[in-house]
């Protein structure tokens, strides 16, 4: 899994690590989790996108679609009912909606339009989605994000003390977002957490950070994919290893029986021949005292 790779991945002037978040935020979001070098796989993996937050103040945004059957708190006021791009995208259209609303009761009072109504779907989402990438930074759309996004590292950070937090995913192409998100975290632990990783903006970039492979230009799918891999063949191996040592044991168990079979069998030979120099020593005795 790319969180282990990741955690496998640092810097050799670094302690290693033991504890690592991989964060990635796209389409949806999803999060790797490793806990004392191990990953953390409980009654499922982790769901850190269903995670509420706290939004920003005046936000009356209704959630995301996919939120609304079956996610917790039916996708409002969640990591991934506001920065999944999905999410963004609805907010997006949403907040344009809103804007063209205004501009029309101020002309004529025409009337309101139900948010659902601006949603598109198909290709007309594919093509909302697209232009996220040509929203300039100061956009607010990107405020939600790092704050929510923020909020999930102050709870990763609370819950598990992780040594770190490694965002990537198609959200966190948008590179901006990850001076702010480590501000607004310094803003929410508001000092509690008194260790040195955390004193600090710069002290933060070592703690949440992109991922090592992002600059080689690797996805951290393929990373993830050849990591497993290699597991397995480590696992096989060693298992190749364990049978060949069983055998090799097995092997010396058995020569080591014939040896005490031969050792007691000379012990017992020597034992018999010490007799029979015994009785002859005495019958060779008899014999000079009989002719004397």
């Amino acid at each position: 899994m790319p969180s282990q790779q990741q955690s496998s991945a640092a810097d050799a002037k670094c302690p290693p690590l033991t504890s690592l978040a991989y964060i990635i935020i796209g389409t949806g979001m999803g999060m790797g989790l490793m806990i004392n070098s191990s990953p953390v796989h409980g009654l499922l993996h982790p769901e850190e996108g269903h995670v509420p937050i706290h939004t920003l103040e005046g936000d009356t945004f209704g959630g995301y679609s996919w939120g609304v059957e079956r996610s917790p708190f039916r996708g409002v006021g969640t990591v991934e009912g506001v920065t999944s791009s999905v999410a963004l995208t609805e907010r997006l259209l949403w907040m344009q909606q809103e804007q063209e609303e205004e501009e029309e009761e101020e002309k004529d009072g025409g009337g309101a339009k139900s948010v659902n109504d601006s949603c598109g779907s198909g290709d007309d989402d594919a093509a909302a989605q697209s232009i996220l990438s040509t929203l300039p930074d100061s956009h607010p759309l990107w405020s939600h994000a790092s704050n929510a996004i923020a909020n999930l590292c102050v709870t990763i950070l609370l819950l598990t003390s992780c040594q770190r937090i490694v965002l990537g995913g198609g959200v966190m192409n948008r590179s901006i977002l990850y001076d702010r998100i480590r501000r607004e975290v310094l803003v929410l632990l508001n000092g509690y957490l008194d260790v040195e990783e955390l004193s600090s903006e710069e002290k933060l970039k070592s703690v949440i950070c992109a991922s090592s492979w992002q600059s080689l230009g690797v996805g951290s799918g393929l990373v993830g994919v050849f990591a497993l891999a290699l597991d397995s063949l480590e696992e096989e191996e060693a298992g190749e290893e364990k049978c060949d040592s069983a055998l090799a044991t097995k092997r010396e168990r058995k020569n080591g029986i014939e040896r005490r079979k031969v050792f007691g069998l000379g012990i017992m030979v020597g034992i018999g021949l010490s007799m029979r120099c015994i009785l002859l020593i005495k019958i060779a005795g008899r014999g000079l005292l009989r002719r004397h």
